[in-house]
């Protein structure tokens, strides 16, 4: 075969996959255990999700807790409403929330309680009980060597002393078919999410570089080895495939016009593509964050009939607090009690709602 033509499969990202390794202690979050890590990159490059996120954050979070969020919870100084903000950040990007509790050396009370990244945690394997005894904690998991994981005994209310005075508390909502990390809920969305990021990083590089792909390159007159071939296709997919390559220069040299490389375009996407592109992308981030409207994280879609009427928005503001924040509100605050009830706070804490005026929101004049 004269002709040498190949397909490029862009990655995509999967379900996770939770696996025991030989020789470890901890179960694999993600067949290179930096799952959690993947999330976080997400987050910092779709600016629909990091908005969508951000709004579900600040709406859980709202005005605080009302009767015991100034109470301060560990030596850090750091208050309950400064750790459940935290905590409120973890449980909506990652499913779930870890702390660190420290008992008294009597075992009968929790004294101080920090919070943990939630993807710096990893669990050990579960015992015959079904149960996880141990949790380890790395502040760096893609370099265990130098950052050494360090063992914590799991939230126990009956072996808390010495040694397991210091305890780790892992929480996260029940998952069909995972027993032992989360998956958070827009995990419908992560290929739309990481699209709107690779969207965002292509038109960017082929708008400096002032120049766009999505061509073939044929050389006429040549026949190369395989191996030549596998060389020469490595050379291209390097330096021209890749969104972080969009719009670089192919410079070409000829002894004739008969060797020159044909050059044809495979595809011409219009500014229409990109358009309709864009749009499905961001109507589905939406939908997996079950936001009820696009106003509600500054999306002005005048197809909603929500563009000028406080009211509508309003009503779609006050849905979403009550099918997706005060859901979360309800798991956190409820998982919370376990930890802060040794504590010292018997009592349910309540969260403060924001209170919000439409007519000057709608107006952009806060």
């Amino acid at each position: 075969m004269n002709q040498f033509i190949k397909i490029l499969e862009l990655s995509t990202i999967g379900l996770p996959e939770f696996k025991e390794v030989r020789g470890k202690d901890w179960v694999s979050f993600g067949s290179d255990n930096l799952y959690p890590q993947k999330l976080i990159e997400l987050l910092q490059t779709s600016a629909i999700h990091n908005t969508a996120v951000k709004a579900k954050v600040d709406a859980s979070v709202g005005e605080g807790i009302s009767e015991f969020g100034e109470t301060i919870i560990n030596q850090n100084g750091e208050t309950l409403n400064d750790i459940y903000m935290k905590i409120c950040l973890d449980y909506i990007i990652f499913g779930g929330y870890s702390l660190n509790t420290i008992w008294n050396r009597g075992g009968d009370k929790v004294v101080e309680i920090y919070h943990l990244p939630f993807n710096n945690v990893r669990s050990e394997k579960m015992n015959e009980e079904d149960k996880v005894d141990y949790y380890y904690y790395s502040s760096n998991w893609g370099n265990t060597r130098k950052y050494k994981p360090i063992q914590y005994k799991s939230f126990d209310r009956t072996d808390n002393r010495g040694e397991n005075a210091s305890q780790i508390y892992y929480y996260y909502d029940y998952t069909p078919g995972n027993d032992i990390y989360p998956l958070p809920s827009y995990v419908g969305a992560l290929n739309d999410i990481q699209l709107d990021a690779r969207i965002s990083n292509y038109h960017n590089n082929n708008i400096s570089n002032g120049f766009s792909g999505g061509i073939m390159i044929n050389l006429p007159n040549s026949e190369p080895t395989p191996e030549e071939q596998r060389a020469l296709y490595k050379d291209m997919v390097q330096s021209f495939t890749g969104t972080d390559n969009a719009g670089r220069l192919f410079l070409s040299f000829s002894d004739g016009p008969e060797l020159a490389p044909q050059i044809q375009s495979i595809n011409s996407t219009t500014d229409d593509y990109y358009i309709t592109l864009e749009q499905r992308v961001t109507s589905r981030v939406i939908t997996a964050h079950r936001l009820t409207s696009p106003l509600l994280v500054g999306i002005r879609d005048t197809s909603t009939g929500l563009g000028n009427n406080a009211n509508e928005i309003e009503v779609a503001y006050t849905h979403f607090m009550s099918s997706v924040i005060e859901p979360i509100q309800k798991s956190i605050n409820k998982s919370l009690r376990g930890v802060l009830i040794p504590f010292g706070i018997e009592n349910p804490i309540q969260v403060i709602p924001s209170s919000l005026d439409f007519n000057k929101n709608i107006q952009g004049e806060v």
